[in-house]
């Protein structure tokens, strides 16, 4: 008991009718954590004073997909063509990426939460890839979320490139609108799509930090072997700062 690492993973909330609302996480977030040898642990939206015993309980943290951000955390005005946003789980979520970073713990930033960190550090969104970027591939993809639908080029001597053991590209899923826009000062690209969007974030000096567009939770629990070494790999830095708090 107490060797594998709890991986505490942030939740957005789902209604489904009048009687039946609460958070809610993508099951594959749990199966590709299990996979890796990891506890996962959804975390609901928390008042501040809940935050800091998440990052007490948790050894690391993904930040999930899900809703559009609120564009306020990043001084912009709505779009017209912005999806519903939920600033309680916004204003929460970031304040908890503050407090891990803090307190050591590795984060993984996936789809929706590579937005928010590049928020977090003071960066910018594209609320409406369709009607903002020009010539967009197509981002929302119409096969099962599992399979791969393009291509990302990985940025040479990134870490991400390192971690994947040099590659230089890969097939991704893709299932998102908006995406990073100025990117902020302390991140880095990773990775792009042809198109020019950002596909991956890393931190440019703190190695725990890593974001990517994509979900590699899926085609980790699809059975994608290089998704799935993505997840022990982070399952490992977790455990390494399980040990340093020991």
């Amino acid at each position: 008991m107490g060797k594998k690492p709890i991986i505490g993973v942030t939740a957005g909330i789902i209604k489904k009718n009048d009687f039946v609302e609460g958070p809610y996480t993508h099951q594959d977030y749990e199966k590709s954590l299990f996979l890796a040898g990891a506890v996962p642990l959804i975390l609901p939206i928390a008042p501040d004073e809940a935050i800091g015993y998440y990052v007490d309980l948790c050894d690391g943290f993904i930040f999930s997909g899900g809703d559009d951000i609120d564009p306020r955390f990043y001084d912009a005005p709505p779009s017209l063509n912005i999806e519903p946003f939920h600033t309680e789980r916004d204003a929460s979520e970031l304040k908890l990426l503050k407090q891990a970073i803090k307190a050591g713990k590795p984060v993984f930033g996936i789809c929706r939460g590579m937005q928010i960190m590049n928020v977090a550090f003071g960066g910018t969104l594209i609320q409406d890839l369709p009607t903002e970027w020009k010539r967009p591939l197509q981002h929302v993809q119409k096969v099962p979320r599992m399979k791969s639908s393009h291509s990302v080029r990985l940025v040479k001597d990134s870490r991400l490139s390192a971690l994947l053991n040099g590659r230089e590209s890969l097939y991704v899923n893709s299932l998102h609108h908006q995406a990073v826009g100025q990117i902020a000062d302390t991140l880095r690209p990773a990775a792009f799509a042809p198109d020019g969007v950002v596909e991956a974030l890393e931190h440019i000096e703190n190695d725990r930090i890593l974001a990517v567009q994509w979900h590699p939770e899926s085609m980790a629990a699809g059975g994608d072997p290089l998704m799935q070494y993505l997840f022990r790999q982070f399952t490992e830095k977790c455990v390494q700062a399980k040990k340093e708090t020991v």
